[in-house]
């Protein structure tokens, strides 16, 4: 986060461009626009219908969370069908290729799931005690976007990091887009706090960041508020993995399908 600087150290012209925007609403006013997104946000996977999807991932490995050296693991397409409020996920290819899947798959990175409802939660979930504070408004033609930072500290934290055998809750931040008026969520970006685990006798650093879009998206004779993209990245020492995420051809969900459900979660671990 950018540090404070003092107003009277502020350009004139900046000065300016501040006093231009529209004014923070008062604390009452914020309270009500966090306790309606989080009853949309809370409530958003009981009212998705059960559906399928293609996921289009893109992995890479860099030795910056930013930098622009970022070296291809693989793609890969899967289908992801939501059925009875969780998620279940098919491999279909790896680079193109429709055999021997899982040897194609570059092991040891990170791999990460759960942007239908469970990120949410994370963040929502009122045992988490979120403390959230205005950040600003956004305008468009299709209305208001209010924007909050928000930070969870370790100790009602929900996302836990899996490396190996290690298991490490942190705390995190991070930014909530959400439609004023509705309270539903456009945007979100998670990132952790500082963490690490010991390997012989040295500390590794560990790290996590998800920001996952949402738009309007027509199932059936329904319209939801369903992923579009999504970017996971995720820090094991120097090493970080990212995810670059696609979500496409959103439709009903074939009740005659038979599946069988894995569980997941955030493991950038090798």
């Amino acid at each position: 986060m950018a540090a404070r600087v003092p107003i009277l150290m502020l350009p004139a012209a900046l000065v300016v461009y501040a006093a231009g925007q529209a004014p923070a609403p008062d604390a009452a006013t914020q309270e009500a626009m966090v306790s309606r997104i989080r009853e949309v946000a809370l409530e958003y996977g009981d009212r998705l219908q059960n559906f399928t999807c293609v996921q289009l991932t893109a992995r890479t490995i860099g030795p910056s969370a930013t930098g622009p050296r970022w070296k291809p693991l693989e793609t890969q397409e899967m289908e992801l069908n939501y059925v009875d409020h969780r998620e279940h996920y098919k491999l279909l290819k790896v680079n193109g290729e429709t055999t021997d899947l899982q040897k194609r798959i570059k092991s040891g990175y990170f791999k990460g799931y759960g942007q239908f409802g469970s990120a949410l939660q994370n963040i929502f979930d009122p045992k988490v005690n979120a403390k959230f504070e205005w950040d600003h408004e956004e305008t468009s033609s299709g209305g208001g976007t209010c924007v909050f930072h928000y930070s969870v500290l370790q100790a009602a934290s929900t996302i836990v990091i899996t490396a190996d055998l290690d298991k490490v809750r942190v705390g995190h931040h991070g930014m909530v887009w959400a439609d004023c008026e509705s309270g539903a969520v456009t945007r979100f970006l998670t990132e952790t706090d500082p963490a690490e685990v010991r390997r012989l006798g040295r500390r590794v650093p560990l790290g996590y960041r998800l920001e996952v879009r949402y738009g309007p998206v027509t199932i059936g004779s329904l319209e939801f508020l369903l992923p579009q993209s999504a970017v996971q990245t995720a820090l094991f020492y120097k090493t970080w993995t990212k995810a670059e995420i696609q979500f496409q051809q959103y439709r009903k969900y074939d009740a005659n399908s038979i599946i069988k459900f894995d569980e997941s979660g955030v493991r950038p671990g090798r």
